[in-house]
């Protein structure tokens, strides 16, 4: 049953994202990033839904979702208020943030179900006030506004490790890995891969953004920061990302094996 639902959400969300485009988007290259949005919304909700029905938690690490709202929070902060980091995209307007807005939700809630796990060795503290700083000190400015940058950067560079605690829970736990818990890290990957194709185009934007009124110590290493840190977060998954993907070449369930 599980299975099951989790093939008609997937559908059900691609025939949703081919609606929003033909409807929605006004076709620009930037799309992309709210192709992303919708895919990391989709991954929360996917999440949300089956631990609804099924109240299975287990294989959940908490520390993720605090870590996730935390980085979405902050992000929504910056792009409901201003709209340098939005897409030029018609999508960017509504849709993007529709997708955060309910991304947010869906991370809160889930955090709110799932219990603590004493296996878990990465805590939520271990990152934040690191990225609190490295956003200080390195962020863009596409907003004009320092408070708004640093959090647009903060949420971006706080989504880089957020998944790691989750990673690291796989190695603790043995058995099959529940299907909605190996798709929404596959979904929080692929948003991170999309990024990476989108920002490989515009990175320079993100180092030329600075104005007399910064506050950051290397405005002109952002774009680069911007960089590094999406592909710290495609590192830490792809091994998970390659069983994933012979598991499912091969037809069967993901299984763990405890380090």
């Amino acid at each position: 049953m599980k299975q099951q639902l989790n093939y008609t959400l997937w559908i059900s969300f691609l025939v949703s994202t081919v609606l929003i485009y033909l409807f929605f988007s006004s076709g620009e290259f930037s799309f992309i990033l709210t192709l992303a949005c919708g895919i990391q919304c989709f991954g929360f909700g996917l999440v949300f839904v089956t631990i609804s029905i099924t109240k299975e938690t287990s294989g959940l690490s908490r520390q993720t979702f605090i870590c996730c709202a935390q980085a979405l929070l902050a992000r929504l902060f910056s792009i409901l208020t201003f709209e340098g980091y939005l897409p030029s995209d018609a999508t960017g307007d509504y849709v993007y943030r529709l997708f955060e807005i309910l991304s947010l939700i869906f991370c809160i809630l889930t955090a709110f179900s799932i219990k603590n796990n004493k296996q878990e060795l990465f805590q939520w503290y271990y990152f934040t006030p690191v990225m609190l700083v490295t956003a200080y000190y390195v962020h863009p400015g596409l907003n004009s506004h320092s408070f708004c940058d640093i959090s647009w950067v903060f949420a971006l560079y706080m989504e880089s490790f957020a998944i790691l605690p989750q990673i690291h829970l796989f190695t603790k736990r043995e058995g099959i890995i529940e299907y909605h818990t190996s798709n929404f890290v596959i979904t929080q990957a692929l948003n991170k891969v999309i990024c990476v194709i989108f920002w490989f185009y515009s990175y320079e934007e993100l180092n030329r953004s600075s104005d007399e009124s910064t506050i950051s110590v290397a405005p002109w290493l952002s774009g680069y920061f911007v960089m590094v840190a999406q592909m710290i977060s495609i590192i830490i998954t792809a091994d998970f990302v390659y069983k994933y993907l012979q598991s499912w070449k091969q037809g069967i369930p993901l299984v763990m094996l405890p380090s």
